[in-house]
């Protein structure tokens, strides 16, 4: 509607030396104006109509293919959590998950268990820290220390922070978050780390309903969740679920209790909300 309002002011400026020139016409030859009005008149009327036409069909919207540039994006954001503490033995215990970024300042959005998970994984160790990794076609990739700013149980929600900004990164190695409401129906995509892998993997689903559910044992609050027809890999709790066109609704959170083959993702408004809580920047990909 706005780019309408633009084109339509467009069409009068245009219009401004039709009328300049008749003013100017009228005021030296007013009675060759009285001749010559019938045709002044009608020519300015058409030539008015032809440009709101034309300007009216350039701001209909249309719809774009989607952006491989805005998934990549989103792809680059993935990262991978870790934690490795003392386990039995002479074996240390290692916990693994999945985080993006949110910015170029370093803001992990992951979920309240996987930091749970860390914690326990960590337990005795004072040296131990949770660590994002990042994915490198080098020959080694790059793990930054975490801080934890804040955790929202109920939507099983954490955000991180890297301790120093990581070299290199910068606007377009950040997720764009979409906060409108995703239809059940629509195809997604979820890319995230596998516990046995280093690398990102890739799937795509849809999604296939919204429940009610818990998602903090120690609650009795539920909570509205999308479900994904997508089976969840060990370690991709904290993934990015986003649509083709590479707008984030959802961050998953762990398997479908009642169907295996199914994972629970937390919508993204919830995310939204803590980050602004927090006063935490985030780029949307929504109109």
């Amino acid at each position: 509607m706005d780019r309408l309002r633009l084109h339509s002011g467009i069409s009068y400026l245009c219009l401004l030396p039709f009328y300049f020139f008749q003013m100017v016409f009228r005021l030296r030859h007013p009675r060759a104006l009285r001749r010559t009005s019938s045709c002044w008149r009608p020519a300015c009327t058409f030539a008015f109509s032809l440009l709101t036409f034309s300007f009216f069909l350039s701001a209909t919207p249309r719809e774009g293919p989607p952006s491989d540039t805005t998934r990549a994006n989103v792809e680059a954001s993935v990262v991978q959590i870790l934690a490795i503490g003392p386990g039995s033995g002479d074996k240390n215990r290692e916990c693994s998950a999945t985080g993006f970024l949110v910015n170029e300042q370093g803001y992990i959005l992951t979920n309240a268990h996987v930091v749970e998970e860390a914690r326990g994984c960590l337990a005795g160790s004072r040296e131990g820290k949770i660590v994002a990794k990042f994915e490198s076609t080098g020959p080694q990739a790059e793990a930054v220390s975490c801080d934890l700013v804040a955790m929202d149980e109920i939507h099983d929600l954490a955000v991180l922070k890297l301790e120093r900004p990581q070299a290199g990164k910068g606007q377009q190695d950040f997720a764009a978050l979409d906060a409108h409401s995703v239809s059940v129906g629509s195809p997604v995509v979820v890319t995230g780390h596998s516990a046995s892998s280093w690398q990102r993997t890739t799937q795509k689903g849809r999604v296939i309903g919204r429940v009610m559910l818990a998602l903090d044992e120690s609650r009795t609050e539920n909570t509205e969740v999308l479900i994904l027809s997508v089976p969840l890999q060990r370690g991709a709790s904290g993934s990015p679920v986003y649509l083709e066109s590479g707008g984030v609704v959802g961050v998953v959170s762990r398997q479908n209790p009642s169907r295996p083959t199914e994972t629970v993702a937390v919508p993204i408004r919830h995310a939204v909300e803590l980050l602004n809580r927090l006063g935490v920047r985030w780029t949307s990909n929504g109109p």
